[in-house]
């Protein structure tokens, strides 16, 4: 009967795991090592700081304004980001003859246009140049 012995010492060492890997896991959220799912900063900042209602109002008023500017800071810099890269880019097609353009053109600026960020609804390879240089050259149509 050793292969009944060889599932009793599997089925000991599986209950042995589970049972260390709970102790640990309960460990870890006491000590702080972990933190409970889904409790948020509010939720935190209530239970640690003992928040008043009005408090907790006013903080998650606080909180949802600036996730606000942090995304509009975030879009203006995506926005900005891709000006600078446009006007490198025309000021380097600037450089090169009529021929190197047509190549230029078509290696080297289309596939940056199709992974550019669309966040802000503006078209990527239409952004104004804020020197007065010409916008990238436009792209041929997508071939299927």
């Amino acid at each position: 009967m050793p292969a009944r012995s060889n599932i009793w010492f599997g089925l000991l060492i599986g209950v042995s795991c589970i049972l260390i890997g709970f102790a640990l896991s309960t460990m870890a959220y006491r000590y702080r090592y972990l933190h409970v799912p889904g409790g948020g900063l509010i939720g935190r900042m209530n239970h640690e700081l003992n928040l008043t209602p009005a408090q907790s109002d006013r903080i998650a008023d606080i909180l949802r304004d600036t996730r606000f500017k942090v995304m509009q800071a975030h879009q203006d810099y995506v926005h900005r980001r891709h000006q600078l890269f446009w006007q490198g880019m025309s000021d380097i097609r600037g450089i090169l003859t009529p021929d190197q353009q047509k190549i230029f053109d078509r290696d080297f600026t289309r596939p940056w246009e199709h992974h550019g960020h669309h966040d802000n609804g503006e078209d990527d390879d239409q952004v104004p140049s804020e020197q007065g240089a010409p916008s990238p050259p436009p792209s041929p149509a997508p071939q299927n």
